[in-house]
């Protein structure tokens, strides 16, 4: 038995599985869901005077978030699952939900899935709000445009084109 993490956003590229010593990494489906800059980070990425909006899930029936799985030893279950509370917040859940790899494989995986109702939802604020907070913020692990960035570059090392994050891109530079 081994325990399966299911990343879209950071936990895609900055190679925190590492340190829990993961079996595999593959590309992985989670259908019912898609990316929204729709939380505002007060501390990786941003402060709580300039926050930073980063990646969450929303819920949406008819879509999908294609992302990357994770796979870990049963003995890791634990260190993992703390590891990610502590990271994701308290305005996250860690769900167990189905994701698909690429040969058609379903998993069980750990998905962080925000809270709407958290004060550090902000999916009702207007894109280009949104984008104007970026400029000159920055947090404990960098920069927000270099979040913005480098979720981006790994998305397109991996031939996945998200709309939100093109979307959110494209307001972004529209400002400089």
């Amino acid at each position: 038995m081994s325990v399966w993490v299911f990343g879209y956003g950071s936990l895609m590229w900055d190679g925190w599985e590492q340190s829990f010593e993961g079996e595999r990494v593959e590309g992985a489906e989670l259908h019912g869901y898609r990316r929204a800059f729709n939380k505002k980070s007060v501390e990786n990425w941003g402060t709580r005077d300039q926050p930073c909006p980063t990646l969450g899930l929303e819920e949406a029936p008819d879509a999908s978030c294609t992302g990357v799985a994770f796979q870990f030893s049963e003995e890791k279950r634990e260190a993992v699952w703390r590891y990610l509370r502590d990271r994701e917040g308290p305005s996250f859940d860690l769900e167990t939900a189905p994701v698909c790899g690429p040969d058609g494989r379903t998993v069980s995986a750990l998905v962080a899935i925000n809270d709407p109702s958290a004060a550090s939802y902000i999916g009702e604020t207007d894109l280009e709000d949104r984008a104007a907070m970026i400029r000159g913020t920055q947090g404990t692990a960098g920069t927000c445009l270099n979040y913005l960035r480098k979720t981006r570059k790994k998305l397109r090392g991996l031939s996945i084109e998200d709309t939100a994050v093109e979307a959110f891109w494209t307001a972004v530079v529209r400002r400089k």
